[in-house]
C-alpha cells in the first residue's frame, strides 16, 4: 500500500492562482503536519490537528490473524486532520478539529498558513463528534467568526441531544446552513450522504477530490477489509455497506482521497491500490 504526498504528482496549473486578500498561504510542505496540493482549479492543505494511533482493540470483530498481519504492533498510524481549501478567492475549512482546549493544532496551523480565523468564509462539517466540532468554538465562542457553517440536517437532527452541537449552533446563529444530502453547496461542492459511523455523515466532493470525513479509522486494516468497523461506527451494518459503495465510487470515478484519520499527509491518490 504507498501513501502519496501528491505534491510531486498533481499536475500544477498552468497559471496562477487568482491573488485574494489577504495573501494566500505560502507553499507548506516544509511545516510539519501541514502539507499542501495544487489541483487544477484550487488549492488544498491537510491541517493535522493531531498525530496518533488507533488501537486494535478498536476492532473487536476483526479476525486476529489478519489484525496481526496488519498491525503488528497492536496498532495502526492514524492522525486527525481538518483540510483547508482555496478556490474562486475563498477559504473553506473541512471541520475544525479537537479544539485548542482539548489539545488540537489546527488552529495553530492556520496561524502558520497566514491564515487567521477570520479569513476562514465557510465550514464544512462532515460530523458532529468531538474531535470535528471541537475547533469551532474558543472560550466559548465562535472560532471563525465570518465563516458560513455548513452540516447536514440529518446530522444535526441526530446530535440534537449532544451539548457541543447545540453550543456550535447557538454561536454561529444564522450562519448555520443545514443542507440535505444530494444538494451542491458553495456552488461547486457536493454532497454525499454515507451513513453509518453517524445518522447524517456526510462526504463532500470537490472535482476530483472527496472528502471522506471518518469513512475509516485505520487505513492499514480498514481498505482491504471494508468490513470491518471501529467500535465509533454507530451503525456498524450501515457502516460496512457505506465503505463498501464508497470504495467502488473511488475507484470507478479515480478519486483522489482526503481524510479524516488517514496517516502522514491526510491524502492518497491511489486509494485501495497495493
Amino acid at each position: 500500500m504507498r501513501y502519496s504526498a501528491l505534491s510531486d504528482v498533481i499536475p500544477t496549473a498552468n497559471k496562477t492562482p487568482s491573488p485574494i486578500s489577504p495573501e494566500p498561504p505560502k507553499d507548506t510542505t516544509i511545516i510539519a503536519g501541514v502539507y499542501h496540493f495544487h489541483f487544477d482549479d484550487f488549492d488544498l492543505w491537510t491541517l493535522q490537528d493531531k498525530q496518533n494511533t488507533m488501537s486494535a482493540s478498536l476492532f473487536p470483530t476483526a479476525d486476529k490473524k489478519i489484525l496481526a498481519e496488519l498491525m503488528p504492533n497492536g496498532e495502526a498510524e492514524s492522525a486527525i486532520n481538518g483540510f483547508l481549501l482555496r478556490k474562486n478567492g475563498k477559504y473553506i475549512l473541512f471541520d475544525s478539529g479537537l479544539g485548542l482546549d482539548r489539545g488540537g493544532a489546527l488552529l495553530d496551523k492556520l496561524v502558520m498558513l497566514n491564515v487567521k480565523p477570520e479569513d476562514i468564509d465557510a465550514v464544512c462539517i462532515t460530523h458532529c463528534h468531538g474531535d470535528h466540532i471541537g475547533g469551532m468554538l474558543t472560550n466559548g465562542q465562535a472560532s471563525f467568526p465570518n465563516a458560513e457553517v455548513y452540516c447536514a440536517d440529518k446530522e444535526l437532527k441526530g446530535f440534537q441531544g449532544d451539548k457541543n452541537t447545540q453550543a456550535m449552533l447557538k454561536a454561529y446563529g444564522d450562519c448555520v446552513h443545514r443542507f440535505t444530502a444530494g444538494d451542491t453547496i458553495l456552488g461547486f461542492i457536493a454532497t454525499i450522504d454515507a451513513p453509518g459511523h453517524t445518522p447524517g455523515h456526510t462526504l463532500y466532493e470537490i472535482g476530483p477530490l472527496l472528502i471522506v470525513g471518518d469513512l475509516l479509522h485505520a487505513a492499514a486494516l480498514q481498505i482491504p477489509h471494508p468490513e470491518y468497523c471501529a467500535q465509533y461506527d454507530m451503525d456498524q451494518k450501515k457502516a460496512v455497506a457505506t465503505r463498501k459503495q464508497v470504495y467502488q465510487y473511488i475507484k470507478d470515478h479515480h478519486k483522489v482521497v482526503a481524510g479524516m484519520h488517514l496517516p502522514y499527509s491526510g491524502v492518497m491518490e491511489d486509494f485501495g491500490k497495493e
